[in-house]
């Protein structure tokens, strides 16, 4: 029985700890109510304290801004069992809604969370609950502090706006808001909030009501504290949007208004002072903005000789605006003299005073004083000669000035640290334009002056359109801008050349400690060992200074220092750990002696107040014919978690919080390598990270005697998106001991996936060519199948229809085709044009064939294609009661004389023969194009740009053969440029090389 006393001892600490708690001050609330918590209470009131101690909990740990979320994981649990039990909608009391707010504001108002998508159903359950209530009086104080005060959170950023992160109810909620708001201040808030809300997320009819919205917000004038916050986006609605006008047959249109949205920035700077409102300078600039004079001149595109030459012209606030265009030589005027000047400011340098005016004239516009901006596209009145050419527009101080390039020609470059290299050539047909000047301006930073320098150097194009400048300042990053000429046209191309100074010696660094973990108090002892690569060979930097820097979890500095590394690359360092050291993981950054580039970083070890775990959790899911059970969409899945302690018997009765995250899958198979581990680092961009993924499960459960939970959770039965869930138990017993277990389940589609790996790409005509076929299931375990397969040789095939309406194709197509190389013909007058009746595949069956693969999934099939060609080999097989299980993979068939595969693809494209080459090998790539007669500018490339050839391809193909040396370790690239008819069409490829040193294996057998 609770005597008057205790009552009488515990209002009065309710009362102290609940104004310490409206004060924010949570730590002290907390150590009262853990007064509290000490006396003999009633169920009301000991439900409240313990809410009162997880809702502190939480909040004063999120002040500290701490990353160990042990606190934050114990609150949540505690406020979860507050409400665990209580099914029936009339068993919830003030403190489940509380708890709601608390689960809804641990999720959104922690600066570390921030997430609007697991609060909103906690806000919206209780506000739920406090639209039921019948205490009008606290329900309506209740319900408008959870729409006010997340509309802005305690974290808010100076740009932060409501639905800033997509935090925003629903226009029912809002206006319930505005029916209880009783002072002016709450009803300016809930108009502004629903103006806000509405201008984004209302329909098109709801958003008709922003402006009315906005307007009932500002009429409170300044003694509403959303007085400015109302003007400001009510101007900006007017400034993006504006007002709705009604068409000639009633429908709304929104009509931008300038001038009331400048007449509102102006009010806003009117009725405050700067430092009054965080809108001051945002109000100033957008007024700045509405009226400042402005022209614009725009060329969207180069122009073919002949052409008719387009630019558009858009203006503000101008009466008239002087045109001027210009002639210029690229090589000749554009000229870069101050180094703090980037080459995107390369038109800016080109100096139009001595340049030949080949027109001058003057346009009148209107004005009407609406600050309306307008464009509008033009046409220039006479042809232009081939060459360059620049437009300028003014009116009174704007000037804007633009490229008008009259040209065939194209400017493709390639840069890799010491070298660039240009191909200059015809936009029509790709050919090389020979001959021609080439002029590169770059920039890098000079260390002995302490500054940026420009310099330029000229070559002429070779006899394939090419020069390759060696830049003599590749220390440094470097602008470059590049202009060529020949005859009069003209092309250019800017960019960025990256320096491979420092890169081609990178450090690689392995830091280790004698043990991941450490209790305070002890010494962390770590080593590390150091070595430079340089492309293809490990080096030892013996006696060269290392510097390091230690940081705490916080990212706090706990030890910096200098270390000279010994003969063999290694160093050695201690760390004494004290009793106020955070808890958690420590990392250490490496620098070159002066910190002049970073070397290297890494995990160096956790600080932990370690304690046995006194049971194990396991999440288990079921098995068939001993495998994982691979799930399908659509079926419930069971999952077991059970508890049982170490020293033996279950953990029963203990509670376990499930969590079910879900994640997009896509299965990969990785086909089995030598010296698999060599490839991690290239395979890793296979490993798609989703993070924790949606939750779409959250349930609290009790463990059996067993100490086993069952959990059921549905799967979508609709869709071809296959999934992975992690499912996450979070077990506490008696001693509140909270232990975790997770597992992954997919859920596919299909019961199984079949890969068909050829073991080369590209073989020679009645080679017997292996395909591997490997058939797993979603869990990467192996099934027996029986599929069919069919390989099928495929062709390109066109068939035309001439003037005189005859089908032509096949040889008599390609006849056509060499006499005309721009097919079709032409067409001649009063007669018709030539026609594409038919273009697509034709397709010949080779063979079919049964395969059964073993226990181990894997079977194998010899390809044999009979002649030169492009090949595919199709696989099909059942799949219990869905749809055929089917794949295919492609492979090629030719020689060196080959020019034609029937093949097709619509750009460039290179074909690895296989994608890992050793070194000492050669590496067997084709080239395709789209048709024939097609230039190819083909790079090998490693470190460096090492050699380029242009290929000419008479027809569709080329094979090329690339010898793979030392130099390319470990890996090579390949970049195919092509243009054609004015466009850049391009590839790139990998090839993997695997180092040559070699390695030793050792078998160790216990007697």
């Amino acid at each position: 029985m609770v005597t008057y006393s205790q009552n009488n001892d515990y209002e009065q600490l309710k009362a102290e700890a609940e104004r310490f708690y409206q004060e924010k001050s949570y730590s002290r609330a907390s150590e009262i109510y853990q007064k509290a918590s000490q006396l003999k209470l009633a169920e009301k009131e000991t439900r409240w304290v313990n809410f009162r101690l997880a809702d502190t909990l939480w909040r004063s740990q999120a002040a500290s801004n701490t990353p160990d979320n042990t606190k934050f994981d114990k609150a949540l649990e505690q406020l979860n069992i507050l409400v665990r039990d209580i099914k029936r909608e009339q068993d919830r009391d003030l403190v489940w809604a509380e708890v709601q707010e608390s689960i809804a504001d641990f999720w959104w108002q922690r600066t570390n969370s921030r997430n609007w998508g697991q609060a909103t159903g906690y806000y919206l359950a209780a506000l739920d609950f406090w639209a039921g209530s019948k205490d009008l009086k606290l329900a309506r104080e209740r319900y408008l502090k959870i729409i006010f005060s997340s509309a802005r959170p305690t974290w808010a950023e100076p740009y932060y706006y409501y639905g800033y992160y997509g935090n925003v109810f629903s226009a029912q909620i809002l206006e319930n808001a505005l029916k209880l708001s009783e002072t002016d201040n709450e009803k300016a808030h809930a108009y502004y909030l629903l103006a806000m809300a509405t201008r984004y997320n209302g329909d098109s009819n709801h958003r008709l009501q922003v402006p009315e919205q906005f307007e009932a917000a500002i009429k409170f004038g300044k003694g509403s504290d959303w007085y400015d916050d109302a003007l400001y986006y009510y101007a900006e609605w007017l400034q993006n949007y504006g007002k709705v006008v009604f068409s000639e047959e009633g429908q709304p249109q929104y009509q931008i208004d300038y001038a009331d949205a400048l007449k509102l920035y102006r009010q806003l700077i009117s009725d405050y002072k700067k430092g009054e409102t965080r809108y001051f300078d945002q109000a100033q600039q957008k007024i700045n903005e509405i009226t400042r004079a402005y022209v614009q001149v725009g060329v969207s595109n180069f122009f073919l000789p002949d052409s008719e030459v387009q630019f558009s012209l858009s203006y503000r606030n101008v009466n008239q605006i002087d045109l001027t265009l210009y002639k210029v030589d690229l090589n000749e005027h554009v000229r870069f003299t101050d180094p703090n000047v980037g080459n995107s400011a390369w038109l800016q340098q080109v100096k139009l005073e001595g340049c030949e005016k080949v027109k001058t004239w003057t346009k009148t516009v209107e004005n009407k004083g609406d600050y309306k901006p307008v464009s509008e596209n033009l046409i220039l009145d006479q042809k232009l000669a081939v060459g360059a050419y620049v437009i300028e527009g003014k009116s009174g101080d704007n000037t804007s000035k633009e490229l008008i390039l009259i040209t065939n020609t194209a400017l493709l470059v390639k840069t890799s640290g010491k070298q660039v290299l240009t191909y200059f050539n015809n936009v029509i047909d790709g050919a090389p334009v020979a001959g021609a000047t080439i002029k590169l301006w770059y920039r890098y930073y000079n260390g002995t002056i302490g500054s940026y320098v420009w310099q330029q150097l000229n070559l002429q194009s070779n006899q394939d359109g090419i020069a390759v400048f060696s830049l003599p300042n590749s220390t440094s990053n470097q602008d470059i801008f590049i202009s060529a000429t020949s005859n009069g046209y003209q092309a250019f191309s800017l960019g960025y050349n990256y320096s491979n100074s420092y890169n081609n010696q990178p450090w690689r660094i392995y830091a280790f400690t004698d043990r991941p973990a450490y209790r305070p108090k002890e010494e962390a002892k770590w080593k590390f060992i150091a070595r430079r690569y340089n492309g293809s060979v490990y080096s030892t930097p013996a006696n060269e200074t290392v510097e390091f820097e230690v940081t705490d979890p916080k990212g706090a500095k706990v030890k910096e220092g200098k270390t000279k590394l010994n003969t063999f690359g290694s160093a050695w360092d201690s760390l004494a750990l004290t009793e106020t050291m955070t808890l958690g993981e420590y990392r250490i950054q490496f620098w070159d002696e002066g910190k002049h580039h970073g070397i290297g970083d890494a995990v160096l070890f956790r600080i932990e107040e370690y304690k046995l775990p006194e049971f194990k959790v396991s999440v288990k899911t079921p098995e068939e014919d001993g495998k994982k059970k691979a799930f399908r969409v659509g079926e419930k899945v069971e999952v077991n978690v059970q508890a049982d302690y170490y020293f033996g018997g279950a953990v029963a009765n203990a509670t376990v919080q499930v969590l079910v995250y879900q994640n997009p899958f896509y299965h990969y198979y990785r086909q089995p390598r030598d010296y698999s581990w060599y490839y991690e680092d290239f395979d890793s961009r296979y490993n798609y990270n989703y993070g924790n993924g949606q939750i779409i499960k959250q349930e609290t459960l009790k463990t059996d005697q067993e100490g086993k939970a069952k959990l059921v959770f549905e799967t979508p039965n609709y869709g071809a998106q296959d999934y992975e869930y992690r499912i996450e138990a979070r077990v506490t017993d008696s001693s509140r001991r909270e232990i975790i277990g997770s597992e992954k389940i997919r859920v596919t589609n299909q019961r199984y996936y079949v890969y068909l790996n050829p073991e080369r790409y590209l073989c020679r005509p009645e080679d017997n060519l292996k395909i591997k076929v490997k058939t797993i299931d979603a869990n990467d375990q192996a099934v027996s199948v029986e599929g069919n397969v069919k390989l099928v040789r495929d062709y390109w095939y066109d068939i035309w229809l001439d003037p005189s309406d005859k089908e032509v194709k096949g040889e008599e197509l390609e006849k056509v085709r060499r006499q005309f190389p721009q097919f079709p013909p032409p067409t001649e007058p009063g007669k018709k044009a030539w026609r594409l009746k038919f273009r697509g595949y034709e397709h010949e069956d080779i063979l079919t064939d049964k395969i059964t693969t073993g226990k181990d999934g894997e079977a194998e099939f010899n390809a044999k294609p009979p002649k030169v060609g492009y090949y595919r080999l199709e696989w099909a097989s059942k799949d219990k009661g869905r749809a055929p299980i089917t794949t295919q993979t492609t492979f090629w068939a030719l020689n060196n004389q080959t020019t034609e595969l029937g093949y097709r693809s619509n750009t460039v494209q290179i074909v690895l023969d296989k994608d890992t080459v050793k070194v000492g090998q050669k590496a067997s790539v084709m080239i395709t194009v789209p048709s024939n007669d097609r230039y190819v500018l083909f790079s090998t490339e490693a470190d460096d740009l090492y050699s380029y050839q242009l290929l000419h391809l008479t027809g569709t193909v080329q094979l090329v053969e690339i010898p793979i040396e030392q130099k390319h370790v470990p890996n090579i690239f390949l970049q195919a440029l092509m243009v054609w008819d004015r466009q850049v069409y391009t590839d790139q490829k990998q090839i993997i090389v695997p180092p040559t040193q070699n390695f030793l294996t050792v078998d160790v057998k216990a007697d």
